[in-house]
């Protein structure tokens, strides 16, 4: 999975035409350095959205779904699916039919994007790139801190991973302690916890019988925390959290303050809607896949 890139002709146009009225940032860059990315493109399902999909829009089901994961979480009032352009393998060009935020809508999950519509076939002409093409900025915030200047995505770009890929993380950051008692759609960590790690994965993961994560997954997660001696350890959430809502994110409940430095997750244990099982992954704590 690749890491998103700037286009330099469309980050030079996005400084000379306003989208929709939207104050175009003339950088992609916040103040703590951090560039907007585009942190994945998963071609989740073609062809295979169901039907309850029509609750979201009107047309939906039936549609090929693609979650997009960002490098902030987003201002809903900047997006729409004209922000969007997925382009496959023959350079055919596609606008989501539409797009939602949902299910990822608690506080610090509000960047996954799910695009709806037609990007091609897997078969035949898969879908290869999703670009931003029109102004979409963050709502500020990053890793849990307001800043007063959102990024503007406008001009970055992604590979897409392809449909018979499995899913694989691509954040992880802490969630800052303010937040650990906001109520969520999801499972909390209980009291007591000392750290809790957000995590990302590219789309949606369950286990193989479709059913929700339990303790034996809590296990197969790894955390490395840096200890205050300099070494290095490796230890499983003491609980898992942001279960039953059926989104691709969860939280690792850690019984230590000692330094979360990364996550891992062994191969073959979750599935995406495809029914697609996940390879190892590992991924930086407040980093993006490298």
């Amino acid at each position: 999975m690749g890491l998103a890139v700037m286009n330099p002709a469309l980050a030079a146009e996005s400084s000379q035409e306003p989208g929709r009225g939207a104050t175009v940032m003339p950088t992609a860059i916040d103040a703590s350095g951090q560039s907007a990315l585009l942190l994945s493109a998963f071609f989740g399902l073609d062809n295979g959205l169901p039907l309850g999909a029509n609750l979201i829009c009107l047309g939906a089901s039936g549609q090929d779904g693609m979650p997009v994961v960002l490098s902030h979480t987003i201002d809903p009032e900047t997006l729409q699916p004209e922000d969007f352009q997925i382009v496959t393998r023959s350079g055919v060009e596609y606008t989501p039919h539409c797009l939602t935020l949902r299910p990822a809508s608690d506080p610090g999950e509000l960047r996954t994007v799910l695009l709806i519509g037609e990007f091609g076939n897997a078969s035949d002409d898969p879908p290869v790139s999703v670009h931003v093409v029109d102004d979409l900025l963050s709502d500020g915030s990053l890793l849990g801190d307001t800043g007063p200047d959102p990024v503007n995505f406008r001009g970055t770009q992604v590979p897409v991973t392809p449909l018979e890929a499995g899913p694989s993380l691509v954040l992880a950051e802490l969630v800052p302690d303010s937040e650990w008692s906001i109520k969520t759609r999801g499972t909390a960590c209980p009291v007591g916890i000392q750290q809790v790690v957000r995590v990302t994965w590219a789309g949606g993961v369950r286990l193989p019988n479709r059913d929700e994560l339990g303790d034996e997954e809590r296990r197969l997660y790894r955390v490395t925390v840096k200890r205050g001696d300099g070494s290095s350890d490796e230890i499983a959430p003491a609980e898992l959290a942001d279960l039953g809502d059926r989104d691709n994110n969860h939280l690792l409940c850690l019984d230590t303050s000692d330094p979360a430095v990364s996550v891992s997750f062994p191969a073959g244990h979750l599935v995406d809607p495809n029914r697609d099982l996940n390879p190892d992954t590992h991924i930086a704590v407040n980093g993006v896949v490298k």
